[in-house]
């Protein structure tokens, strides 16, 4: 049933195409990723709205985002290459060159022969989408260090070489950049914040990466619980830091949650649980889930966005520089001079400007944190997505290296169909008017949008199984079957 000559000759006939289209991909995805800057591409996002690439570049503010642009589009398109002419070369051109002659008048079974060459094929494309995953993922981790933990942010890389630590160890321990006033000063630069702002962006990121830590605990603590309800889902059992945000009195009752949130802010057992205790009332009292004034002038305005761009043409004016300078350093607005001009146009007192300035660039922070965050569960499916509509993709080409004993014939349809497929999902991207095109498309069977927000995708994706498995076996025996210019 397998060769393994054919099989070697298969190697050899198609190592080289599917070496470069490796290494091509590959080189492609590095660059993805190693490029990736959250503000720029996120500004590219906003850039993009109301145009006709603006479904292509929507998800451009956060690194996964980008690199399903690049599953959807690029890993598409170089996988329909190698597929194309694979299956051309495996089946038709040796058929249409008599080399299949030579091959079939060994004792080898035609069956041995259309197997082997299928396991070639459908082996390559997988390993091809295994070579992609290991290179995004260590690229990921070597450049933005997002897999192991959270990103170490330029902030994190400017604040241990003040403290000669090591960038992981400080990323894991924010804590430890608060008590240092150097450390804080220099991370406070490399975000292009005041050390006023920055410290209330620490605290915010500290409180975060408790939750996180105090979620996974509780995670694991609900997946023995519930290992054998057949009831309980992923999500049922899954804790997130954003339902801890939500309802910090879950951390309450269970020890290993608060010891791992307590590690993380550098706090005693007793002192972390009192802090959460505290978080829990001040969220069932409704208020909100950080330190606040409790004056009047502490409330801020609604429209944060409006109050902001005034404030920052006025403080411009007022210091003699650019909007655009204001806006990528929101600090310079606290400045006496625009500070006073800005709170003027704005209509609004200079403690409500500095809250709300503040709250501006913590906010950005924090963004631009999630942005960088790599979430290895999605991006694994992002790869056996694409993994799945090639196979799909690569079963119609090899269907068509069985019929037709022409290249040229077989090209017409195994390139012509996955080429009009890919197409087709381009043009759909461009207006939201020719949607009812996806029903003509496999394409469209990969969700890359499901994927990342954790939708349903399963489905499709075993459509797309289904398709190259029943494809493939019609293959082996229209190839068992027929008649060849032997």
């Amino acid at each position: 049933m397998f060769s393994k000559p054919i099989f070697k000759q298969s190697v050899r006939t198609n190592g080289i195409l599917w070496l470069v289209i490796t290494l091509v991909a590959s080189a492609l995805l590095s660059n993805f990723i190693i490029r990736f800057d959250p503000e720029d591409f996120s500004a590219l996002s906003v850039a993009a709205e109301g145009t006709q690439f603006g479904a292509i570049f929507s998800g451009f503010g956060t690194i996964l985002g980008t690199l399903e642009t690049f599953y959807k589009m690029v890993a598409i398109l170089l996988g329909l290459v190698y597929i194309i002419f694979s299956a051309n070369n495996l089946v038709v051109n040796e058929v249409d060159s008599g080399s299949m002659a030579y091959t079939l008048s060994t004792p080898i079974k035609r069956s041995t022969v259309i197997f082997t060459k299928m396991a070639y094929m459908v082996g390559s494309i997988i390993l091809m989408f295994i070579v992609l995953a290991g290179v995004g993922m260590g690229v990921s981790e070597l450049v933005h260090h997002n897999i192991t933990g959270s990103p170490i942010t330029e902030d994190v890389e400017a604040a241990a070489d003040a403290m000669d630590r090591n960038s992981s160890y400080v990323r894991d321990h924010l804590y430890m950049i608060k008590d240092d006033e150097y450390a804080m000063r220099s991370g406070a630069e490399a975000r292009s914040m005041d050390t006023e702002a920055y410290s209330q962006y620490l605290d915010q990121a500290i409180l975060r990466d408790s939750y996180k830590a105090a979620a996974a605990e509780l995670t694991k603590d609900r997946k023995e619980k519930y290992k054998d309800d057949d009831d309980m889902d992923k999500d049922d059992i899954e804790i997130t830091e954003e339902e801890l945000a939500m309802d910090p009195s879950m951390i309450l009752n269970n020890n290993d949650a608060l010891s791992a949130g307590a590690k993380v802010t550098g706090q005693s057992l007793n002192d972390y649980r009192a802090f959460i205790g505290k978080k829990a009332a001040e969220m069932t009292d409704g208020k909100e889930a950080h330190d606040t004034k409790s004056d009047e002038s502490s409330q801020l305005p609604a429209d944060a966005s409006m109050i902001l761009s005034i404030a920052a043409k006025a403080g411009a004016e007022a210091i003699d520089t650019t909007e655009t300078n204001i806006q990528d350093n929101m600090s310079l607005l606290k400045g006496d001079a625009a500070l006073k001009a800005g709170a003027e146009a704005a209509n609004v007192s200079e403690d409500q400007l500095k809250d709300l300035i503040n709250s501006s660039m913590v906010n950005a922070a924090l963004k631009s944190d999630n942005a960088m965050s790599f979430d290895i569960e999605t991006f694994i499916w992002l790869n056996v997505g694409a993994c799945l509509l090639i196979l799909a993709m690569g079963s119609i080409s090899f269907f068509a290296s069985t019929v037709f004993n022409r290249s040229n014939q077989a090209m017409i349809l195994g390139a012509g169909l996955p080429f009009a497929f890919f197409l087709i999902s381009m043009v759909i991207e461009q207006s939201d008017s020719l949607e009812n095109l996806k029903y003509f498309s496999l394409t469209t069977l990969f969700k890359t949008d499901e994927i990342l927000s954790n939708g349903d995708f399963g489905i499709p994706l075993l459509i797309l199984g289904g398709i190259a498995a029943v494809l493939f076996a019609i293959s082996n025996v229209i190839f068992c079957r027929k008649d060849l210019p032997l």
